[in-house]
């Protein structure tokens, strides 16, 4: 078979393992017998390539240039590479992460266990559909992603560009409010028969005429469909039409289809990479929530690195946790961010609860240095309450000295956006997340951590069998009750992506 394979032209190559060893094992579970010969069957893998539009994939990718049976082997091996090359897509991706999103991961971490192509193409011998509902992720965000994007496709958005002008702050007039009423009718955030609408025409006309009508004033109505709206676009929630607002109501249909798109391919990547036990962090939307296998165990709002110290990507294992930590200035947070301070006030150390340490560990007098030049210098603030790191930190291997931390700023979790750490991820429920982690040991040993705790010294607590943590990025999130909210894009990495998905097919 790998012979044949190698002498027949268009068969399609594979990134997870080579397109012939791939036929050579799906033949030889079908007793190397012809596999499309059944016109039912063929029938039925057109359906399923079809179906692959759902999932935001091109089909046109996979036509078979006929609808009957394939009548030479090679004809045959090109059918098969075509079903092969669609299993391979949709489990793992239509690109490959490592050239466009790449995720750092230990030298000796194992990949998680998945089936090989060849293997969800055995399925498909039995039932074709099922070969391909094994191939499609099962994580939660994928499959409600999925449903959203399949009804964008199926129910039109009537789009009508809104204005730009000064910010609509509530109770003022202003003469486009009657068309953010109308966009927000449309998008379902308003009802039609809602007082604040004014007199508008019918929406269909109303693309062709624009509304003319008297100012309305921003009333409380208005300003809660706004305030909807905010939410469900990643926006701070104050009822303010300003730039960013007005910038998310004249996003297209047509970008925001691609938005979900691009998402898809990110959440299949995703799929590819993870354990049954994962903690997933979403670096764009700043939350954190931990599955096993599909049932969250564990969610909460965190802090992200800011645009300019972006948390990275990677995949690695949670395998300690430190209490009471004390906190070591970074390189990048010395350099940028205390130096300047300490320069420009005389009595910054006196202020703070701030040590300066040579590289062994031994205490400095501040006033020593010439803070101009600093050499062989480190800043350390001990464990307490105003510690940055806050009461906990939650490690794993990385070479970016990245991790899960506790915070005293617990305020930044009321923002909307929240990418406002130095690449670290600030976590909200960091004590919920303790408990977790430590629920497996037993009674006497979750004691003597509470009272490690409790003594205000810094210990680490090794943790077994610890969950996979990937620290992840995508811009749609669906939410518990399935609607999308569209986040902004921190890391400006939505366009580059969407560039490569189209040049992909182009090439194709």
């Amino acid at each position: 078979m790998q012979g044949t394979a190698q002498r027949c032209e268009g068969l399609p190559e594979l990134r997870s393992m080579p397109i012939d060893e791939a036929l050579e094992q799906l033949y030889e579970v079908n007793g190397y017998i012809a596999i499309w010969q059944q016109e039912e069957r063929l029938q039925s893998l057109q359906e399923e390539l079809l179906e692959l539009a759902t999932d935001g994939l091109e089909p046109r990718e996979y036509a078979l240039a006929f609808a009957d049976p394939p009548e030479d082997v090679c004809a045959e091996l090109r059918v098969t590479g075509t079903y092969l090359h669609a299993l391979e897509h949709l489990s793992r991706g239509r690109l490959d992460p490592e050239d466009h999103e790449p995720m750092w991961h230990p030298k000796d971490y194992p990949p998680p266990e998945r089936p090989t192509v060849a293997e969800l193409g055995r399925y498909g011998l039995a039932d074709m559909s099922r070969a391909f509902d094994r191939a499609r992720p099962t994580l939660p965000q994928y499959v409600e992603l999925r449903r959203a994007y399949r009804q964008m496709d199926r129910e039109p958005v009537i789009y009508i560009a809104f204005p730009e002008g000064p910010s609509i702050k509530p109770g003022a007039t202003d003469q486009r409010l009657p068309q953010l009423a109308q966009r927000l009718m449309l998008e379902g955030f308003l009802p039609w028969e809602d007082p604040s609408a004014g007199p508008l025409t019918d929406p269909i006309t109303s693309v062709a005429e624009p509304v003319r009508a008297q100012p309305l004033s921003y009333d409380s109505q208005l300003q809660q469909a706004v305030r909807a709206f905010q939410v469900a676009h990643g926006l701070q929630s104050d009822g303010i039409v300003g730039r960013q607002t007005v910038a998310a109501l004249n996003v297209t249909p047509q970008e925001r289809r691609l938005q979900l798109l691009i998402n898809l391919e990110r959440l299949r990547w995703l799929e590819a990479r993870r354990d049954e036990h994962v903690l997933l962090v979403n670096s764009a939307g700043s939350t954190a929530v931990i599955l096993q296998g599909n049932n969250v165990r564990w969610a909460s709002r965190v802090q992200s690195g800011t645009a300019d110290r972006a948390t990275p990507l990677m995949v690695s294992r949670i395998n300690r946790v430190t209490l009471n930590p004390s906190w070591t200035v970074p390189p990048t947070i010395f350099r940028k961010d205390k130096l300047p301070q300490i320069r420009s006030n005389p009595a910054y150390f006196a202020e703070r609860d701030l040590q300066v340490l040579d590289y062994q560990g031994n205490r400095l007098n501040p006033a020593d240095i010439d803070w101009h030049t600093p050499q062989g210098v480190l800043l350390r603030q001990p464990p307490g309450p105003e510690n940055p790191l806050g009461a906990l930190v939650f490690r794993f291997e990385n070479p970016f000295a990245v991790f899960l931390h506790d915070t005293p700023s617990q305020s930044l979790f009321e923002r909307a956006a929240r990418n406002v750490s130095s690449g670290c991820v600030r976590v909200e429920q960091a004590t919920e997340l303790a408990d977790y982690l430590f629920d497996n040991l037993d009674a006497s040993e979750r004691e003597r951590i509470r009272e490690l705790q409790a003594s205000g010294k810094t210990h680490e607590i090794r943790v077994r069998s610890g969950p996979q943590v990937i620290l992840g990025y995508w811009t749609v999130q669906v939410m518990e009750d399935g609607s999308l909210r569209y986040l902004p894009d921190p890391y400006d990495m939505d366009e580059a992506l969407a560039k490569a998905l189209s040049a992909a097919l182009q090439e194709d």
